[in-house]
């Protein structure tokens, strides 16, 4: 049962790694962030498609799956919605080193919200086989390196010191192996619930991909740099999920 928190827990640390190297390499040209979150997004997509969802569905049926997925889905728009912040107009604006670090604060609670399903998408699929968990684990990790960066940028700019900004991101990968450990606590119980949780994990992601990582690459960079980290995202986790298979 614990090697599955500790999976977790590895996938969580790409968050301060990715912390770390915005602090180490202070500029990245938007060319390489928007390969990086295309990579993350082709990543998830690989795993919902070949992964999460036939495994959803052999487990449960295709009912199961869609209640799933729309759960998870509902779930990421209130999340949403709840850190969405429409501020009135201020009498006096804040410095922008103010503003940074609100905005830093701001996505450092947003993330260790959404910790919480990637955690239990882990441990939903350890419910079902060992190595999808693993897959799960590192597809988390690829999309936690780009939201370390996402986290620290700001509050270094905004005049964090480096040491609260790393901290600040251990415990929001924390989270991860918290959630784990609930699917763990009552997937067992019958193969449905197992095949809601991955449906679950399916919505969460499809959510994180259409909602923010692709938008935010095609911002960064349009075409080549999405498209070929698109591309290469989805080729990884074929490859890694063929290599478990043998």
């Amino acid at each position: 049962m614990w090697n599955v928190p500790a999976i977790s827990a590895l996938s969580g640390l790409a968050t301060p790694f990715g912390a770390a190297l915005v602090l180490t390499f202070r500029t990245w040209s938007k060319a390489a962030l928007a390969f990086m979150l295309a990579l993350a997004s082709g990543v998830m997509l690989a795993v919902v498609m070949t992964q999460l969802m036939p495994t959803s569905v052999r487990a449960g049926s295709w009912w199961w799956f869609a209640l799933g997925s729309s759960v998870g889905l509902s779930l990421m728009f209130w999340i949403d919605d709840l850190r969405a912040v429409h501020p009135a107009e201020p009498v006096d604006p804040p410095s922008d080193q103010a503003r940074l670090r609100v905005t830093g604060q701001a996505i450092a609670v947003a993330l260790a919200i959404h910790n919480l399903p990637e955690g239990m998408a882990i441990g939903a699929g350890s419910a079902i086989q060992a190595r999808l968990a693993v897959i799960i684990a590192t597809a988390m990790a690829l999309h936690n390196l780009p939201q370390g960066m996402s986290v620290a940028a700001p509050l270094a700019s905004g005049g964090m010191p480096r040491r609260k900004i790393l901290a600040l991101t251990v415990l929001i990968s924390a989270v991860i192996p918290l959630g784990s450990l609930i699917p763990l606590l009552v997937g067992h119980m019958s193969p449905r619930v197992n095949a809601f949780m991955l449906a679950l994990a399916s919505g969460v992601m499809l959510y994180v991909v259409f909602r923010h990582t692709m938008p935010e690459a095609w911002r960064c960079q349009k075409f080549f740099s999405t498209l070929g980290g698109l591309l290469t995202g989805i080729l990884l986790m074929l490859a890694l999920a063929g290599a478990h298979v043998h």
